[in-house]
């Protein structure tokens, strides 16, 4: 009997130890030396517990109880702790696995932090180096490729490898919009920063109308070509003559000034202006919009105003935000400059109509609450 006991405990005991060794060579990154370290300070307290202790345990009596017991107690407690990081593998992380899907390993991701350390510390070459070995991993990545592209344009003078960049990454399958109207008008601003290029500047917004036709990253596209630089704008600003301070005049608190009236605007001539904007794009909703206003508290002429909101309002293919908000604008005038509280409602009635059960909706909702006839007190304020 005791030769089978001694033969069961060796058994096991080794079973046990080259089931840690599969363990370690298949799942573990630790290094052997470490590990074999901890097989043999193991053996050592096996070997304790198998030839000291437990003759000492079977021997009875209260030495067998009151001090075999504690040590064999005792190299169990040291062997949880040499074999601790095992041991909570295996009994803590099933528990774990119940609340948190831990079957599904995270996906790899680029990592920037070091390129973003040595563009901070001036060293442009070895940034450009360490994004193109992450690119190297992760070909796919827009991020890494434009801040290669912009390492190149705005650190390196490299403009035409920055473009290059660029282009190459338009390339690319499964690119968002948005990503795909960084891109270009990333690109317009380098030909107008550093090539002075306003035409090629505009062949770059020019492709997010084309590429993202019916979008709203188009639709502002359009609004920027509407207001673009022009190359006689450039040539004023490469141009621009220094402003020459006069010399300070002492003792200026204590002279009398004459208050002197600021020049008014030649009204006339900034609605030509704005005409004339219309004129060339009449999707030049900021042109539209200044005009409205233009009418409305310049000129007081209420219904054109409105009118010309109306437009902006009515205009298939608006943005959403900004339709919300010449809604609340026109609702705002109607109180305020005809003190209709009714149609200011029924604007913002509008709001719910075009999007129901939206944030929009919810806050219009919240106007129309809110919305109040103009006391006799603020209306001859107002006209004062």
């Amino acid at each position: 009997m005791d030769v089978l006991l001694r033969v069961l405990e060796w058994t096991i005991g080794l079973a046990g130890v080259g089931y840690l060794v599969w363990h370690h060579l298949t799942r573990t990154e630790q290094p052997l030396g470490r590990f074999f370290a901890r097989v043999i300070y193991s053996a050592v307290v096996l070997g304790f517990f198998a030839f000291a202790i437990v003759p000492f345990v079977r021997t009875g009596g209260e030495a067998g109880a009151f001090i075999g017991v504690p040590l064999a107690a005792g190299c169990f407690l040291v062997l949880g702790i040499i074999w601790r990081h095992e041991l909570t593998d295996y009994l803590v992380a099933p528990l774990g696995n119940l609340f948190f899907d831990n079957t599904t390993p995270p996906d790899p991701k680029p990592h920037y932090a070091h390129v973003e350390a040595k563009r901070m510390a001036g060293d442009f070459p070895a940034a450009i180096a360490a994004v193109r070995a992450e690119l190297e991993k992760f070909p796919n990545d827009f991020d890494g490729r434009m801040r290669l592209a912009a390492l190149l344009a705005e650190h390196s003078e490299d403009l035409p490898g920055a473009l290059e960049v660029i282009e190459d990454t338009l390339r690319l399958k499964n690119l968002a919009i948005g990503q795909i109207a960084c891109a270009l008008n990333t690109a317009a601003d380098w030909h107008l920063k550093f090539a002075r290029d306003a035409e090629a500047a505009r062949q770059c917004v020019e492709r997010i109308t084309t590429l993202l036709a019916g979008t709203d990253a188009a639709l502002h596209a359009q609004q920027r070509l509407a207001n673009f630089a022009t190359p006689e704008m450039l040539a004023r600003e490469d141009n621009r003559q220094p402003i020459a301070i006069p010399e300070f005049e002492r003792k200026l608190g204590l002279k009398r000034r004459k208050h002197v009236a600021p020049d008014k605007p030649d009204i006339n001539a900034e609605e030509r202006r704005l005409r004339d904007r219309l004129a060339r794009s009449a999707n030049d909703w900021v042109a539209r919009e200044e005009l409205a206003r233009l009418y409305v508290e310049q000129f007081e002429f209420f219904e054109r105003g409105l009118q010309e909101l109306e437009i902006l309002i009515t205009t298939p293919g608006q943005p959403k935000a900004e339709v919300v908000r010449w809604l609340h604008q026109k609702a705002d005038w109607q109180v305020k400059l005809f003190n209709d509280v009714e149609a200011g409602r029924a604007t913002l009635k509008r709001i719910q109509e075009l999007f129901p059960n939206s944030a929009a909706a919810h806050r219009a909702a919240v106007a129309m609450m809110h919305l109040q006839p103009i006391s006799k007190f603020e209306k001859k304020k107002a006209e004062e």
